[in-house]
């Protein structure tokens, strides 16, 4: 098996577009979360959400551009950024050598809407255009990619609810670590859901609804108050190559990934048991160990500011680590929970954390919850190196996915 590390990251997030600007707003807790009057319009209880602000495309060609819903635009300019950050020339990504592994939770769902209305409206299917379907695709973001860039070698999405992020990251991992491929772009990608998941959730009463004037302080992991996840939108791309690949062309790489994991609860498609996060966890950390990684620094949590999954996470952390449990905070409390995007984000979160030496505080961590007691959450900036870190998520159907990172 081959060692695999990361040297590029791009991102697209509610916090910010590209890295420098990403890297800014976790130091200085810089909320991305915000009211949009579309969803007090729509007659939802919860008001507040996070969405991309100002994406430039200019760098895309325009014919590119025309297959590519946002979905997959948000895709290509976080690629755009792993690929320059990695300094990998453009031309070397014309290989069967290389991969694009880009996962989504609902892909181009608006280009449904719009088709279904231009339909309706016009009664003639010739008014839809030939890019719709393409828009639509779960496999959008990864297609466009590959298509644009020259990708000849594996190209797909995959789908695994919240942990689509963590489950793309893992498996592209494994085709570098198992000889397959040498290079690969992996990560998510979404778009907001606004008129259609974020509706389901808002019905389930699932999103806060406290805190519509104050939408900086509406997501609340662990917290007595806490209500339920905000929602967001964004993009999150890693260049991953096998460590040979990546020194011998003079690469700097992020840190390496010693474990992943990924189990499934086999219980609900609502409730979370805890037994596949455990599992997860105890996979990721097993392979890390046959790696040497004895200790565990920081970890990025799930954290999405629900009653029920932040103290079974709390629960689950007290179990594996013991006391002390590693440092521990959550990103979203920023960023929001950017669904099938938020793995991606949450890992390239804790990527530049460890590349530049702090923790992020789990902001509006006010009154820790009791039930979520028992670790080590971290409420104030931490200034100190990390040499370890892992990030887990867990998603509807009972998914569970974890990745531990080592500096290199």
């Amino acid at each position: 098996m081959r060692r695999v590390v990361v040297t590029g990251l791009g991102v697209v997030a509610s916090i910010g577009t590209g890295k420098d600007e990403v890297l800014r707003s976790l130091r200085e807790s810089r909320s991305g979360i915000e009211c949009i009057p579309e969803m007090k319009e729509l007659g939802f209880r919860c008001h507040v959400g996070g969405r991309v602000k100002g994406l430039d495309v200019s760098g895309i060609p325009k014919r590119a551009l025309q297959s590519m819903a946002d979905v997959a635009r948000f895709a290509a300019v976080a690629a755009s950024e792993a690929i320059e950050d990695a300094k990998l020339p453009r031309e070397a990504l014309k290989s069967d050598r290389v991969a694009v592994v880009v996962g989504t939770s609902f892909g181009g769902i608006n280009e449904l809407a719009k088709a279904e209305q231009l339909l309706l409206k016009h009664r003639n299917p010739a008014r839809l255009g030939a890019s719709g379907v393409v828009k639509v695709m779960h496999s959008s973001a990864a297609a466009n990619l590959a298509a644009w860039l020259g990708v000849r070698g594996r190209s797909y999405a995959i789908c695994s609810s919240f942990c689509s992020g963590v489950d793309s990251i893992g498996h592209a991992y494994e085709l570098i670590a198992r000889g397959v491929v040498d290079v690969c772009l992996c990560g998510t990608s979404e778009e907001s859901s606004l008129r259609q998941a974020w509706g389901c959730l808002d019905n389930w009463a699932g999103m806060p609804v406290s805190w519509n004037d104050h939408p900086e302080r509406a997501c609340r992991p662990y917290d007595e108050a806490r209500e339920g996840p905000v929602l967001s939108e964004g993009s999150g791309i890693l260049t991953l190559e096998a460590r040979d690949h990546a020194l011998q062309r003079g690469a700097d790489p992020y840190a390496e990934i010693v474990g992943y994991g990924s189990a499934n609860d086999g219980f609900s498609m609502f409730q979370p048991s805890g037994e596949g996060l455990t599992e997860c966890l105890r996979q990721a950390l097993a392979a890390g160990e046959r790696q040497g990684v004895r200790r565990i620094d920081y970890i990025n949590s799930h954290g999405t500011g629900t009653k029920v999954h932040d103290a079974l996470e709390a629960r689950v952390i007290r179990e594996i680590f013991g006391a002390p449990t590693p440092l521990v905070s959550s990103t979203k409390a920023l960023a929001g929970h950017s669904l099938g995007a938020t793995g991606a984000h949450e890992a390239i979160f804790t990527l530049l954390m460890m590349r530049h030496g702090f923790v992020a505080p789990t902001v509006n961590l006010e009154r820790i919850a009791p039930e979520c007691e028992g670790i080590t959450h971290v409420q104030t900036l931490r200034e100190l190196p990390l040499d370890t870190a892992m990030t887990f998520n867990a998603g509807l159907g009972g998914s569970n996915a974890c990745l531990v990172f080592r500096k290199p």
